[in-house]
C-alpha cells in the first residue's frame, strides 16, 4: 500500500518523457538547467550569508546612539 502511495506521488512530480522530433534537445536543456542549477546554489548560499552578516550590525542588538530625550 506504501509503494503505491509513493509512486503515485512521485509520478505527479516527474517530468513528462520527451517525445517527438526535439526529445534529444530537450533532454539536453534540462540537464544544462540542472546543472547549471546545482553550480549556483553555493554562490547564491554564500551571498545570503555575507547579506546576513551585513545586516547583523543593523539588528536587534546593535549599539544605539544617544538621542535627544536620553541626554
Amino acid at each position: 500500500m506504501t509503494d503505491f502511495t509513493r509512486h503515485s506521488a512521485e509520478s505527479l512530480f516527474r517530468r513528462p518523457v520527451a517525445e517527438g522530433s526535439n526529445a534529444a534537445k530537450l533532454e539536453e536543456v534540462r540537464a544544462r538547467q540542472t546543472l547549471r542549477s546545482r553550480e549556483r546554489k553555493p554562490a547564491e548560499r554564500q551571498e545570503r550569508l555575507q547579506r546576513r552578516t551585513q545586516s547583523a550590525g543593523d539588528g536587534v542588538f546593535s549599539k544605539k546612539e544617544p538621542t535627544h530625550a536620553d541626554v
